[in-house]
C-alpha cells in the first residue's frame, strides 16, 4: 500500500467537491489531473485503475488518486453507487512512501516556540477504509451543506476539510478520540430515528452520557449542536426527495420527521437560503 506523505502546516487546500451517483454498469471516466482527487464510496462500488494499479473501492472505503497519473474506470458499478469526491492541492513537497506511523508521536518533527510553529508529517494511506464511516459523512455533508451564500463559506469548508484529514491520520494510528466516539454514536441515533420525534433526552439514555456532555462533543468535533445536525440531516434528506421525486412539500416533511409542514418550509429556508419549491425548480433547471 501507497502512503501520502507530507509536512504541514500548511494543509492541503480543498479545490471543489461534489456528490455523484453513477446508475448499474458505468464506468468511471478517463483522465490525468494535475490535482489529488479523493473519492468516498457511500453506497455501491468502484472499479478504479491507476497507473495500471486496480482497485475496488465498496462503501465505506476511500482512494487518493495522485497528480500525473492517468486513472479510469476498468469496470462497470454493479450496483447503484453513489459517492463524495474532493479535489485538492499540497502547497509543500509530498511523497509516496511505502509504510505508515504507528503513533502519533512520530507525527511531530519539530516543537514550535513563540514565533516558530510546529511542523508535522502526515502520513496517509492512499487507499483504505474508514472506521468511523458516519463521523467522516458527517464532515463530508457539513463540507457540501454549507450555505453558499455566505461570505465565509469556503473557508469553513477548508476547516472541516483539515478535521478530516486528522481524522484519516489519527484512525491510521488507531487513536480515535473520546469524543469523536460520542459523535460516531450521535450521529448513527439521529440517522436511524430522524424520520420520529427525536428528544435529547432519549438520545442521551441511548448513548448514557449527559445532554451537556453529547453536546460538547458535537460542537467540539462539529462546530454544531446535535440539534442542529438533525435539522441539517433532515434538510438534506429532503433536498433529495426535492430533486428525484414529484412528491408534495408536506408528504416530504412528514418523510423527513416534521408533522408541520409550515415549519418545515421556514426551517428548509433559513439553512438553505431558499424555499422547498425554489430550490426544486434550481435543481430542475440544472438537470434539464
Amino acid at each position: 500500500m501507497s502512503y501520502l506523505e507530507f509536512n504541514t502546516p500548511p494543509f492541503p487546500t480543498l479545490i471543489t467537491e461534489g456528490y455523484a451517483v453513477f446508475e448499474k454498469g458505468t464506468k468511471h471516466f478517463r483522465r490525468v489531473f494535475s490535482v489529488f482527487d479523493l473519492i468516498y464510496v457511500k453506497k455501491g462500488e468502484l472499479y478504479l485503475t491507476e497507473d495500471e494499479n486496480r482497485f475496488k473501492v465498496s462503501k465505506g472505503q476511500y482512494i487518493i488518486l495522485t497528480p500525473g497519473f492517468e486513472h479510469y474506470g476498468h469496470k462497470g458499478s454493479p450496483v447503484k453507487t453513489e459517492y463524495y469526491w474532493f479535489h485538492f492541492s499540497i502547497p509543500t513537497d509530498y511523497d509516496l512512501v511505502e509504510n505508515g506511523l504507528d503513533n502519533w508521536g512520530d507525527i511531530q518533527q519539530f516543537q514550535g516556540d513563540h514565533v516558530t510553529p510546529s511542523i508535522y508529517k502526515l502520513r496517509i494511506p492512499c487507499y483504505g477504509e474508514i472506521e468511523h464511516n458516519t463521523f467522516v459523512e458527517n464532515i463530508f455533508d457539513n463540507i457540501l451543506g454549507i450555505d453558499h451564500q455566505a461570505p465565509d463559506y469556503q473557508l469553513r469548508q477548508q476547516l472541516y476539510f483539515h478535521e478530516f484529514l486528522l481524522h484519516l491520520q489519527k484512525e491510521a494510528c488507531k487513536i480515535p478520540t473520546a469524543a469523536e466516539k460520542v459523535v460516531e454514536l450521535t450521529v448513527a441515533y439521529i440517522q436511524k430515528h430522524y424520520k420520529k420525534e427525536v428528544k435529547m433526552e432519549d438520545l442521551s439514555k441511548s448513548l448514557h452520557f449527559h445532554p451537556d456532555y453529547v453536546t460538547r462533543c458535537m460542537q467540539k468535533i462539529t462546530g454544531i449542536t446535535p440539534n442542529l445536525y438533525l435539522n441539517k440531516y433532515r434538510m438534506n434528506q429532503a433536498k433529495k426527495m426535492l430533486a428525484t421525486t414529484n412528491d408534495k412539500i408536506a408528504n416530504i416533511s412528514l418523510e423527513v420527521g416534521i408533522s408541520d409542514s409550515t415549519y418545515f418550509s421556514k426551517l428548509f429556508k433559513r439553512l438553505e437560503g431558499m424555499s422547498p419549491i425554489e430550490y426544486r425548480k434550481v435543481i430542475n433547471r440544472r438537470q434539464g
